[in-house]
């Protein structure tokens, strides 16, 4: 029973790999999943860089976020830096509450959630949003289409992602933070 579902499983996913460039070098890589149909999926996103700054940095992170009927219900997010866990969150939905923590503030409730999540903008165009869930801070953040097929992500610490697809396929995300900027891109 367990290899027919297992097989059904794999046979279900969509999965896709994005490169993650530093300048012009290779310094990582994003595996992304989406189990099921987009009103009840399931994104898996996992990524491993090493990255030179002053030391070497190599840095993992992992995304699962879950939707029922359209509704983001779960998600949880980690980024370890070397061997130290360096940011957490979760978020959990019982009876139309969201119980959410984000490492290591107190815990708090929300009672909505936009319906567009970064984790779906790995497989959709956020074609008349303004706004997205960041499952790293628990959040809805400002999206702005600042071109053709480009959208801007604001965070709260005023760091910006932008999302470039072509043909409604996200092809390239460019990452822009304090002492790093860094390159997504369709491998």
């Amino acid at each position: 029973m367990s290899f027919l579902c297992c097989g059904f499983v794999n046979a279900s996913a969509q999965r896709s790999t994005f490169n993650i460039f530093k300048g012009n070098n290779i310094v990582g890589s994003i595996q992304v999943m989406r189990l099921g149909q987009p009103a009840n999926a399931t994104y898996l996103i996992t990524s491993y860089s090493e990255i030179e700054m002053v030391l070497k940095q190599v840095v993992r992170t992992s995304l699962t976020t879950s939707y029922l009927h359209g509704n983001v219900v779960s998600c949880n997010t980690m980024l370890r830096l070397n061997k130290s866990l360096r940011d957490s969150t979760n978020m959990s939905t019982h009876a139309g509450v969201s119980h959410c923590y984000v490492k290591p503030d107190a815990p708090f409730q929300r009672t909505a959630t936009s319906q567009w999540t970064t984790a779906r903008m790995y497989y959709e165009e956020p074609v008349d949003q303004t706004s997205v869930f960041v499952e790293s801070v628990l959040l809805d953040c400002p999206l702005r289409k600042t071109a053709p097929d480009t959208y801007t992500l604001t965070f709260p610490n005023k760091n910006v992602t932008r999302y470039i697809y072509r043909n409604g396929v996200l092809q390239e995300m460019q990452v822009d933070r304090t002492l790093i900027n860094l390159v997504f891109r369709r491998a």
